[in-house]
């Protein structure tokens, strides 16, 4: 059993808080995934890859009133989607090479999982190691959420994790959300050519933001797609042509391909947080109480 002075669970933006300041400290980080994270690898930096090449695109169609005639021939969607992630692509593993050069740093490849207080249980294929720490910080960030819609478990739906890596733009794309995710999608694949539906519960696109701000988005958006509002899905199933058929209030919506854009929940599950004295509500987020302080002092969990 090693003792640490800190160990990171998750180099997402784990990896980012530690500087030279730190170098005294005896350091581990552990892995299940790449390096960088969301944000890197399935997250910001692509999608806004994605975003600015949409954006020519949309504005090659809408730039007759600025006096320019310009017409978008085609979509080269693996060209698109192989620059973005041939840039991305080489940033994790040279991440991890850097952290396994530093003499202060230890680098875990696996799941962890807390077996007591400040006491860590890293599990690789067939190996365990049990680690320990005076301070540890548990940064493993948020995965989609998944919701309990009749049919979903048995029909071929893709998430934010997965839909920038598809093989082709899809003809008609069925967005189940209304969050900024739904929102960004529809944006770059209505841009690249698919049909897009959105279909939300609220009222409205971007529903927890500022009302006069998600009031604007719904509107224009609902003049660019087929935006389905105050929408409960009441099933969805798969035909054996492949296409997605999505009860939307009795009315039946069509796709070739489904995104399942719901929101992201915290990625608390697999880490036996009770062993650790950490409360976490329904939601997986981190209940912040006095007597959880007292408990766990030295740990620190972020929301997400």
């Amino acid at each position: 059993m090693e003792h640490f002075d800190l160990i990171i669970i998750g180099a997402g933006s784990g990896n980012s808080v530690i500087g030279p300041e730190h170098d005294h400290l005896k350091i581990a980080i552990v892995e299940r995934n790449l390096f960088g994270g969301t944000c890197l690898n399935v997250g910001c930096i692509p999608t806004k890859m994605y975003v600015h090449t949409a954006n020519i695109a949309y504005e090659s169609e809408h730039a007759a009133p600025f006096g320019l005639d310009i017409t978008l021939d085609s979509v080269r969607w693996t060209d698109i989607r192989d620059r973005i992630f041939g840039r991305i692509d080489p940033i994790p593993p040279a991440g991890e090479r850097y952290r396994h050069q530093l003499e202060n740093w230890s680098v875990f490849d696996g799941t962890a999982r807390f077996v007591g207080p400040k006491t860590i249980e890293v599990s690789h294929d067939a190996t365990t190691s049990t680690i320990t720490a005076d301070q540890i910080i548990i940064a493993t960030g948020a995965s989609a959420s998944i919701p309990d819609v009749p049919g979903l478990a048995h029909v071929r739906y893709e998430t934010s994790d997965t839909i920038m890596r598809i093989a082709s733009v899809p003809k008609r794309l069925v967005i189940l959300g209304g969050g900024f995710i739904a929102c960004e999608m529809a944006h770059i694949f209505g841009s690249l050519g698919a049909e897009v539906t959105i279909l939300t519960r609220g009222p409205r696109l971007l529903a927890r933001t500022d009302r006069s701000i998600a009031q604007a988005v719904t509107e224009q958006l609902s003049e660019r797609f087929n935006v389905i509002l105050e929408c409960d899905t009441g099933r969805i199933d798969q035909a054996e042509s492949g296409e997605i058929i999505v009860d939307a209030r009795g009315r039946a919506v069509v796709g070739d391909m489904l995104l399942v854009a719901t929101g992201r929940h915290p990625s608390t599950a697999d880490l036996n947080l009770a062993a650790a004295g950490i409360v976490v509500d329904d939601d997986g987020y981190v209940v912040t109480n006095a007597t959880m302080a007292t408990n766990v002092a030295g740990v620190w969990a972020p929301a997400t």
